[in-house]
């Protein structure tokens, strides 16, 4: 995706939250006197219905003049003339084998303990988009149709006796760009990305519905206990490529070819707890906290970090307009008396939450719903996902061919990409506070799955088996003692480390292969599943500290002795 074409996506994302976002808990008064961030881990986004949306600039330059447009379908008379086109389409229940670009399955732990498929119940009854040959310069691409959330049964029942119920929101966005916009030579459509959850719900008698309907029942949202594996399959097309990244636990992956241009996508994994975070500090103790005070002053002086072009103030919003809608400089900042809010999404989240670490502590977002957007109450435990296209210079992580990988973890703030590499390993980076809500060390766990060929591509490896080491440095670099696990099955390589400590830990993974070893002529594809490889632990010392190294073949970092 190109530059300008992320640009188109950024102001659609900020469109979207300056006109869904219901405000946190703390409401808008008149004597309030606060600064305030969050970061939320349902910010996947639950869509009530498909929806078609953009502008028209009318020629002129600022946002505030555009039209904006809601769109019935593609072909629309009242969208007939735009710049931008964002088209937010759910997902409905595949119906028979011919089916593409649909949700197959969905998946939960029995009280045996495997996974079950679970009997669709039904689709909500929203908003469609019919489905739409697109014009992309000389070629026709198919636009896959958007339905509505669906509901799910499995043959377990509730503590209480009820049936069980699960709902899955699987999204994909595409975007649209006229030339009319001055942006590109002809009219084009890009598949952005898709972001997908699973929840469980209770299904209750009609009336005014919270959330929304299938039929005369009303679906509610429930929470998770913490115990339950959750796992979708989606055909989809293969020009989603890039990398999947998501809230959840022990996760697998896999992606197989259905046809010349379908792929069987499948993403399994159990639900994590996730702590969500917010900071209300008021502005006359901002002093008080030299790090967040030296943060505000230079957001209102320079702008946002990672910005390459001054916008002081470019990111807050007042409530109740108290002062302007935006504060542009740090006096009239100190000055409105009101709440300035800074929503995460519109900066560099690990420079933000370095700025309030100190500041932060767990909450649970309000439920709202204003028609087209849902934000659910929960408990804080989730499985979601998101993908989007790799936009690093790293050209094994850019080609646009496949999907490479996954990266999930319960880390409050995570990187929505694939690790870095740098240095010779695969770093990433995550951040989150120390201690839960009642005192108790918060701990880490993180999966990452890469495709085989692209580690390989990283170091330039042959076909021959790969070593792997794993190792969690916190934020002073000292390393940690983690659990690990590293396996490699059916053409993808699992890294897991768990019960790390926070606060902004970096994950280091570093690949190896055996110097005697000889390129390998590349295996024909079969249907049978290969067996997992055995692996191995050992345990590494070096003065006080201990490392468990697991592996096909182990070894201790240099430096370290075998226990």
């Amino acid at each position: 995706m190109n530059r300008k074409i992320i640009k188109l996506a950024a102001i659609a994302n900020l469109i979207l939250f300056t006109l869904f976002t219901v405000a946190p808990n703390t409401p808008a008064q008149a004597a309030d006197s606060f600064v305030y961030t969050d970061f939320t881990a349902n910010d996947f986004g639950l869509w009530s219905q498909s929806s078609l949306y953009g502008q028209d600039h009318l020629g002129k330059p600022n946002q505030e003049d555009w039209k904006q447009l809601w769109c019935s379908g593609w072909d629309d008379p009242s969208c007939a003339v735009y710049d931008n086109l964002f088209a937010d389409l759910i997902l409905s229940p595949c119906v028979n084998e011919a089916d593409r670009a649909c949700l197959d399955s969905v998946e939960a732990k029995n009280s045996s303990g495997s996974l079950e498929k679970l009997t669709l119940y039904g689709e909500a009854t929203s908003q469609r988009i019919a489905k739409y040959q697109f014009k992309n310069g000389t070629n026709l691409v198919d636009m896959p149709a958007g339905g509505g959330l669906s509901v799910w049964k499995s043959s377990d029942k509730n503590s209480d006796g009820t049936d069980k119920y699960y709902a899955a929101h699987i999204l994909l966005r595409y975007i649209a760009t006229s030339k009319k916009s001055g942006l590109v030579a002809e009219d084009q459509v890009v598949l952005s990305d898709f972001k997908g959850q699973v929840f469980p719900v209770t299904l209750n008698p009609g009336g005014v519905c919270k959330e929304f309907a299938i039929g005369t029942q009303c679906i509610n949202s429930a929470d998770f206990a913490g115990s339950e594996k959750i796992a979708v399959t989606l055909r989809m097309n293969k020009n989603l490529t890039g990398w999947i990244f998501g809230r959840m636990q022990d996760a697998d992956f896999s992606v197989t070819a259905l046809d010349s241009v379908y792929n069987k996508i499948r993403i399994a994994g159990d639900v994590t707890f996730v702590p969500e975070l917010a900071a209300t500090v008021a502005k006359a103790d901002i002093a008080k906290d030299p790090k967040l005070e030296k943060y505000l002053r230079d957001f209102f002086t320079v702008g946002r970090v990672g910005l390459n072009v001054p916008d002081p103030g470019g990111g807050s919003w007042n409530d109740g307009n108290i002062g302007g809608s935006q504060s542009k400089t740090y006096d009239s900042f100190l000055a409105a008396q009101t709440t300035t809010r800074l929503y995460s999404v519109n900066f560099e989240k690990f420079a933000l939450f370095a700025a309030f670490e100190d500041q932060f502590k767990p909450f649970s977002p309000a439920a709202s719903n204003n028609g087209r957007n849902i934000l659910r109450k929960t408990n804080s435990i989730f499985w979601n996902f998101g993908a989007n296209s790799y936009i690093g210079n790293n050209t094994c992580s850019a080609d646009k061919s496949k999907l490479h990988g996954m990266v999930v973890t319960n880390a409050p703030i995570f990187e929505n990409g694939p690790p870095e590499f740098k240095d010779g390993s695969l770093n990433y980076r995550v951040a989150g506070i120390h201690n839960n809500i009642d005192g108790s060390e918060f701990k880490g766990r993180y999966t990452y799955i890469v495709r085989s060929d692209t580690a390989r591509c990283y170091y330039g490896f042959s076909n021959a088996p790969i070593e792997a080491r794993v190792e969690v440095v916190s934020s002073n670099s000292a390393s940690q003692v983690a659990s690990v696990l590293v396996s490699e099955k059916d053409g993808f390589l699992k890294l897991q480390a768990d019960n790390f400590t926070f606060s902004s830990p970096t994950i280091k993974m570093k690949f190896s292969q055996s110097s005697e070893t000889k390129p390998a002529t590349p295996a024909v594809a079969t249907p049978v599943e290969a067996p997992a490889k055995k692996i191995l632990s050992i345990t590494c010392i070096k003065g006080k500290v201990t490392k468990k190294i697991s592996g096909v073949s182990p070894k201790c970092p240099s430096g370290y002795k075998k226990k």
